[in-house]
This record gives C-alpha cells, sequence and structure tokens, in this order.
C-alpha cells in the first residue's frame, strides 16, 4: 500500500458571500465537481459517483475556521464510507451563529455501461426543526476522455439554519486532454428564487495539472463565479498521491485585505472490493 499526502490550499475568496450562501457546503464539493467525484466523497458531491469505480472508499474532514476578531475554533467534520454503490455520511457544521446542524446522509448508486445513476437522502438534526431532502445525481462518460455530471439537489426544499435551501441543479463536465496528467472541469449551478436566496446561477472552473506515475504530484486550481462571471474565489493546491491520500484545504475571504478564513485536513482510502 502506497501512503500519500496531498496539499490543497485554497486563497482569495473576493467575495464572502460563497461561503455565506453554502453553511453547511462540504469541504469536498469546495474541490471536487459533479462530473469527477468517485469515491465516498461522492455521497456530498454527485450519489452517482458511488457506482462509477468499483473501489470501497473511506473518507474523513474536519475544518476550523478562522472568524473575524474570535479565536479558531473546529466549524466543521464530516466522514463517509462507500462500498459497492452504498454510501452512510454525517457531517457537522458548528455556524458561527452559535447553531450546530447535523446531516445523516446515506447514498445508493447503480452503475451502467459507461456511467451511474445515484441518489441520496439527508436528515438534518438541528436546535430549530429537524428536516430532510434528497439528491438525485448521473455521472456518464461521453468519450473516454470527457465525462458529463448532473445533479438535482435540495429536493424537498429543507430549512436549514433557518434558511430554506433552494431546489437547485447543477451540471458540468470533466475533460482529460493527457490521461493522467491534466485534467479540466466546468459546472453550472442554477437555483430556483426563494424569499431568502442570496443568488440563482453562479459557475466553477478548475484544472488538474499531474506529472503522472506511480507518486503523482498534482496542481489544483478552481475559481467560483458568480452570474456575472466575476471572480468569486479562487483555490490553489498541490496534491501529492493516488489511492491514500491526506488534502490540506485553505479558503481565504477578502475583507480588507485577503485572510485566512477556514482550513481542512482530509484524508481517503480505496481499495478494490476482492483485496
Amino acid at each position: 500500500m502506497t501512503r500519500a499526502l496531498a496539499f490543497l490550499v485554497a486563497a482569495a475568496a473576493l467575495h464572502s458571500s460563497v461561503a455565506a450562501a453554502q453553511a453547511v457546503r462540504p469541504r469536498s464539493a469546495a474541490y471536487l465537481y459533479a462530473s469527477n467525484a468517485d469515491d465516498a466523497r461522492s455521497v456530498w458531491v454527485n450519489p452517482a459517483g458511488l457506482a462509477i469505480v468499483p473501489d470501497a472508499s473511506v473518507m474523513a474532514e474536519i475544518a476550523v475556521d478562522n472568524p473575524p476578531n474570535q479565536s479558531l475554533r473546529v466549524g466543521q467534520w464530516s466522514a463517509a464510507l462507500n462500498s459497492r454503490g452504498f454510501s452512510l455520511g454525517f457531517m457537522q457544521d458548528r455556524l458561527l451563529d452559535g447553531q450546530t446542524v447535523e446531516t445523516l446522509r446515506f447514498g445508493l448508486a447503480v452503475g451502467f455501461k459507461g456511467g451511474g445513476l445515484g441518489g441520496s437522502v439527508s436528515n438534518y438534526f438541528q436546535e430549530a426543526d429537524n428536516s430532510r431532502s434528497g439528491d438525485i445525481g448521473l455521472m456518464y462518460h461521453l468519450l473516454p476522455s470527457l465525462t458529463v455530471g448532473l445533479v438535482l439537489q435540495n429536493i424537498g426544499r429543507p430549512v436549514i439554519a433557518d434558511s430554506v435551501a433552494p431546489l437547485t441543479g447543477v451540471g458540468g463536465f470533466s475533460w482529460v486532454p493527457l490521461a493522467q496528467h491534466l485534467e479540466l472541469s466546468f459546472e453550472a449551478h442554477v437555483s430556483e428564487k426563494l424569499e431568502n436566496s442570496t443568488r440563482q446561477s453562479w459557475f466553477r472552473a478548475g484544472l488538474t495539472a499531474s506529472t503522472g506515475g506511480s507518486i503523482p504530484v498534482a496542481l489544483i486550481g478552481a475559481l467560483d463565479l458568480g452570474s456575472n462571471m466575476k471572480v468569486d474565489a479562487l483555490s490553489l493546491g498541490l496534491s501529492v498521491g493516488a489511492n491514500d491520500r491526506g488534502i490540506l484545504l485553505g479558503t481565504g475571504a477578502r475583507r480588507q485585505d485577503i485572510e485566512l478564513q477556514r482550513f481542512s485536513l482530509s484524508g481517503v482510502a480505496r481499495r478494490r472490493p476482492d483485496r
């Protein structure tokens, strides 16, 4: 077993609205896409990815907040496992206003030639009334080098942290022009308009440039773009390793100067079920 270490350092969120609008957004969703998540983290991003690769996998993440004029604090932690397309995940979010939201998510996916179809059910436990929602997702390889992903999120419009989460559609693609060396991804998020909605559409684009080999070293970059296509957030990182990896993710937000807002440490392990 090869042990791997990955560092994903995100910086330069030019508007803090991205993080504020995604109060319980899993950290996995900050560097994975609906078209390329294919391990236990898929339950947080696109449940269809649970059936794309026949590996059993586990993941765990912990995020530390660096709020202005406050001490460092654990803001989120999560864990999930996936085996044969069935996944169970748990996440706890400690919001800056003192509320705690716990999410228990069940995912199930089936594979078919060229892709996968999956769904998940989330139960939110919080100080106010508990809530429930569902996601459904599709992932399909149009070409060996081109994968598309579609997700419908927040089915049931759950109330999370006193706000109604709008029904949101996510669609995107990942293109690998150089196998094992370069991957480009793009996705669009479109939400219904609700009274508490901060925005109805936004976009993400990113790349992974890798050395390949048995222990690949990769440069990772991602942009969050508003509906006006202006940059809301910029993420940069470095990844080392493949199946067994650790991920250090940092997010910076601009107040007067760019300041570190949140950083997290993650671990992912994958195994073939016959091993």
